[in-house]
């Protein structure tokens, strides 16, 4: 999977969640686009349906704890593609 097509996705999914379908950079932080836990928790489990990933729970949660940009829910993507 490539690291492009991943960011893709993530900015294609968290504009769609906008109300205004605002540009954004990879290092925004998903609170001040206005996401609070559970749109992140929801951003997560829709990209890991969309990817065919499943990740382990405690992944999932540390995500949760520290997912604070765009760029971080990219990564995390990018880290549970490989297994």
């Amino acid at each position: 999977m490539k690291r492009a097509d991943i960011r893709k996705s993530v900015h294609d999914f968290v504009s769609q969640r906008l109300d205004d379908h605002q540009a954004f950079a990879d290092d925004q932080s998903l609170q001040a686009l206005g996401f609070d836990t559970q749109d992140i928790e929801d951003l997560m489990f829709h990209l890991e349906d969309e990817f065919d990933l499943t990740a382990f729970t405690e992944e999932e949660d540390r995500l949760l704890k520290e997912a604070v940009t765009v760029n971080d829910l990219s990564r995390f993507l990018a880290r549970i593609a490989r297994y």
